[in-house]
Order: structure tokens, then C-alpha cells, then sequence
């Protein structure tokens, strides 16, 4: 058995089975109501057998979890680039071809296996898979990534990124001359007959909204600014897509011109602005364009005087 408390620090009441499932989403909800029944659940020192019992803001959660039931995250020394970290927060500039975290158990070579290596403190919600993740970068699109050190920081996030607070921004090279408008608004689904993409749908999907600005439109290539006002599943890529002007390098999504200029879709995150979690202080961070995206602009003729020496604008 391990042990873990918590504290609850939701503003409204919920049935355990519900929180215990939205707080810790590798396990199914079906797995607490047993846990919850055999009593491995505890709320203020007193045993839980209901699933259905309400907890509150302040109760302290115990959870005994079998031994069978969690999985080892296996500590690896890869590379950390970190932008900034206080007791609360950390930021980082995630590397293209990194996984933030295991989806299946044992797997390796994540985010979370490098913090776990560096020793980087993190919020207990998320556990075991992915402890103080409050959101994700596809695998291939490099950049600036939150995540949540302690337990009350990572529900604060949370719940900024539900209520649409934080703002992020993206830097993307597409193929062609881009006369497109300056917001889609188009819903997204999964794509049935490919699971692992999405698609546009405006009967089954969930509303998206991109907000555009060109930065520089060139003869066959062209970088935008982003600003994706939802967080949907590989919204930018196939919002872009759509358009008719898909990113340089995502093969998933169209683009006809990969490995001549760029090995992975170029789509970076640049900026996230939010209020601290804890302090409230408005905070601003960006991730520098790593090297396979500056020569990626090199490739299609760039005017390098527009972004500096460390990838920032000018």
C-alpha cells in the first residue's frame, strides 16, 4: 500500500467517486467506486464506503493506494530546459519529440521522467502518470509549458484554463501565401476512421476558435502568429489545415514539404501569460525558437533581421 493525502481546495461539493476520478484521470471512475467499497479511502480520518458521499473544501482526503494498482515512473537524465520556477510553478521550453507524459505505463523518455531525475517538486493531483500537468504539447511542437508544483497551484491553473484566463500564443510556418482569415471558428472532433487525428465537424465536434496574424507572407511560405482562444486536440493544425494552409512539416495534416525544410510539424509555443496561481501577479513568459525552426526559416527565405539572434522578435 501507499499512502497519499490531500487536501481539497474545490470551491463546490462533489461526490468523492466524481473528484477522486477528475483529479486523478488514469484511473477509471469505476476503479474508486472500488477502492471506495473496500475501503482503501478515507475522508478526515473516517473510513469512506459510499461513493456517492459528498466531500467539501477543506476535507483531507487519505488514499491507500494497492500496490498493484501504481505504476513506477522510472527517473531519466534528459534534457531540462527551465524558463522559470518558484515554490508554486515551473516553466520550461519543452524540446520537439518529447512526450509531457506517459500514457501507458513504463513508458519512457517524457517530461516527467527528466523532472522526476532533476527532482522537480510536483503536485499530487495527476498521479501516477502525469503529477502537476495542467495541459500538454503534441509530442512534435517545441515550446513554453506550465506545470504545477504544488497541489493548490495546479487547481488554480486548472481552473484558469477552463475559464479561458491564460493566454497562449504560437509562432507557425504554413505553405503558402496567406490571404486567410483573421479568425476560425470551427468545431472539432475526432476523426473516427483515424483515431489518433481530429477533424472539423460542425454537427459532433467541440466549438474552436484561432485567432490569426500574419507576420510575414512570403512567396510560398508564410509564419503566423496564433492565438488559439480554445484548447482543443491539434486545434491549430487542423484549423490551419482547413484553410487550406497546412503547417510546414505535418504531414498528418497536408503538408506536402517535410523533410526538404523541417523534420517536424514547425509550430512552436511561444508566449503564455496568466495570473500567478497563488500571488495573482500578472506573469509572461516565451520560449526562444530552437535551431530546427530558425534554419526551417532559413530554408524559405526568412528576412532574418525580422526575429534576433535568440529567436525573439524584433
Amino acid at each position: 500500500m501507499k499512502k497519499q493525502k490531500i487536501k481539497v481546495y474545490d470551491h463546490e461539493f462533489c461526490r468523492i467517486d466524481i473528484w477522486l476520478h477528475r483529479n486523478f484521470p488514469d484511473f477509471s471512475r469505476s476503479a474508486f467506486i472500488r477502492l471506495i467499497k473496500q475501503g482503501f479511502i478515507q475522508k478526515n480520518q473516517v473510513k469512506v464506503l459510499k461513493p456517492s458521499t459528498e466531500i467539501r473544501p477543506g476535507d483531507i482526503l487519505e488514499i491507500n493506494w494497492p500496490t498493484d494498482a501504481i505504476q513506477t515512473l522510472e527517473p531519466q537524465n534528459l534534457p531540462l530546459d527551465i524558463i522559470y520556477h518558484d515554490d508554486h510553478i515551473l516553466v520550461v521550453n519543452k524540446r520537439a519529440g518529447m512526450i509531457v507524459h506517459p500514457v501507458r505505463p513504463f513508458q519512457k523518455n517524457t517530461l516527467i521522467n527528466s523532472l522526476l531525475f532533476h527532482g522537480i517538486q510536483l503536485s499530487r493531483y495527476g498521479f501516477p502518470l502525469r503529477p502537476g500537468i495542467v495541459h500538454r504539447l503534441d509530442r512534435d511542437t517545441s515550446g513554453v509549458l506550465v506545470i504545477a508544483k504544488t497541489d493548490r497551484a495546479y487547481l488554480e491553473l486548472i481552473q484558469q484554463f477552463k475559464n479561458r484566463t491564460i493566454e497562449k500564443y504560437y509562432l507557425a510556418l504554413i505553405e503558402g501565401q496567406w490571404q486567410g482569415i483573421k479568425e476560425i471558428d470551427f468545431a472539432i472532433t475526432r476523426n473516427p476512421r483515424e483515431p489518433c487525428r481530429m477533424k472539423i465537424s460542425s454537427s459532433s465536434g467541440k466549438p474552436a476558435r484561432t485567432e490569426i496574424e500574419p507576420l510575414w507572407i512570403g512567396d510560398n511560405y508564410s509564419l503566423l502568429f496564433v492565438k488559439p482562444r480554445t484548447g482543443r486536440t491539434h486545434q491549430i493544425r487542423v484549423h490551419l489545415s482547413s484553410q487550406g494552409y497546412p503547417i510546414v512539416g505535418d504531414k498528418s495534416y497536408g503538408s506536402q514539404h517535410s523533410e526538404s525544410i523541417i523534420q517536424r510539424q514547425a509550430l512552436h509555443a511561444f508566449i503564455i501569460s496568466f495570473p500567478h496561481p497563488i500571488t495573482r501577479k500578472k506573469m509572461i513568459f516565451a520560449a526562444a525558437l530552437p535551431s530546427d525552426f530558425q534554419e526551417a526559416l532559413k530554408r524559405v527565405s526568412y528576412p532574418a533581421n525580422l526575429f534576433g539572434k535568440d529567436g525573439s522578435h524584433g
